[in-house]
């Protein structure tokens, strides 16, 4: 589960028996700290084991969580559609939410119909742990012919909540502390999933080639917009990037452009019954070592082939946007990227963002005519526009050239 902010990487179990309704949440941050959850109905406690055998069961109270049940959408849930996440066929639901028009995205394997993804716009307490977290995969999902859940609660029904007017709070701190730690629960990450490594591999990303087009599926946040797709055509020999993506229909939009040229880089949104609109907002072509240049961090590596890295060896980075906003991008020691995702906040609803990048087709020395990057008469250099030295700083780290302020 990658959160919202920079923040560690955090693994799961659960183990929900609904005959009680009773679940259990183990959480083990990738990096270090651990904390152990029961929730009971409407009640939640913290417990401390000594191997299989738990010690001491403490009340928060009721804290907001309730255990999981069998059907996680909504009846205002819809289906847009099917199409895989890397290598896995999946289903893409979305369910609006108040504030409109914010919405949270889940993703259920077509195989077995268990959720494979799950994305959220901002904390809650509606499908706990998930919810508290931007982005979340199934590792493993299976069925229990039974569970301790039932010892546990009688263990848990005579210890008393303590006296705090928070209880969401307290739990949102103990969560929190889990990254402040010196503990490591390194056996356990093992035992569930062995394929992910707390530490990096010092081994270099691949650059990008001098010619490559990238094809792929934006999944937007707000509930009025459906996924649309994308494709990146680049060539580092001019240089030059064009980012298209199909959408917006009902607003009159054929296509949207993101043309990065040197040194600058222009927003062309085009029109059915008028001419296209150009700003000259962007930066320049990204740089073909953008990924050892960028001022990201590798949260995680994952070995080998999974269904979450579908490519082979991937690292699971963390790059830093305004703040708090991160964005997680998950990549192939190859330098194939598998899904770029950008977290958000309360209040971002409305403003037609996008969630997720799930890459589809990568094709390195496609070629393709210059053409595909000659600008519109439309788009005039900002020329009186100069740069701030913090963000010239910001995009020339990836980018040829800085965005012009806006």
């Amino acid at each position: 589960m990658a959160p919202f902010t920079k923040a560690q990487l955090v693994l799961a179990e659960i183990v929900a028996d609904l005959t009680l309704p009773a679940m259990r949440v183990k959480l083990h941050g990738v990096r270090r700290g651990s904390l152990d959850l029961f929730v009971a109905g409407n009640q939640t406690y913290v417990l401390k084991s000594e191997g299989a055998a738990n010690k001491q069961c403490r009340a928060l109270g009721e804290t907001g969580w309730r255990p999981l049940t069998t059907d996680w959408l909504a009846p205002q849930s819809l289906c847009a559609g099917s199409a895989p996440i890397g290598e896995t066929p999946v289903e893409w639901w979305k369910t609006a939410i108040a504030p409109e028009p914010a919405s949270y995205w889940l993703w259920y394997k077509t195989s077995d119909q268990t959720p494979f993804r799950l994305i959220f716009p901002f904390a809650s307490d509606r499908l706990p742990p998930f919810s508290r977290y931007a982005l979340s995969y199934q590792v493993r999902f299976e069925t229990l012919d039974e569970t301790d859940l039932a010892e546990i609660a009688a263990a848990c029904k005579p210890a008393k909540p303590a006296m705090t007017a928070n209880p969401p709070r307290v739990l949102d701190g103990l969560i929190d502390a889990m990254s402040q730690s010196r503990e490591f629960a390194e056996n356990e990450i093992k035992r569930i999933m062995p394929e992910l490594k707390a530490d990096c591999a010092a081994v270099p990303f691949s650059e990008w080639p001098e010619q490559l087009a990238i094809t792929g599926l934006v999944t937007p946040f707000d509930s009025d917009e459906n996924p649309y797709p994308t494709e990146v055509l680049y060539d580092w020999t001019m240089p030059a990037q064009r980012t298209r993506t199909f959408g917006e229909a009902e607003a009159g939009i054929t296509v949207q452009d993101s043309l990065l040229l040197d040194p600058q880089g222009y927003t062309i949104t085009h029109y059915r019954d008028g001419p296209p609109v150009c700003r000259a907002v962007l930066p320049g072509p990204i740089r073909t070592d953008w990924a050892s240049r960028a001022p990201c961090e590798c949260a995680a590596t994952i070995d080998g082939t999974t269904s979450l890295s579908p490519y082979g060896t991937a690292r699971i980075l963390v790059c830093p946007l305004a703040s708090p906003r991160v964005a997680w991008s998950w990549q192939a020691l190859s330098g194939r990227p598998t899904v770029f995702m950008v977290t958000s906040l309360r209040g971002d609803e409305g403003k037609r963002l996008f969630a997720a990048l799930d890459y589809r087709a990568w094709l390195p020395g496609h070629s393709f005519s210059r053409s595909v990057f000659d600008k519109p008469p439309q788009c005039a250099p900002a020329a009186a526009s100069r740069p701030t030295p913090s963000s010239s700083r910001r995009c020339s780290t990836c980018h040829l050239g800085p965005a012009p302020r806006r």
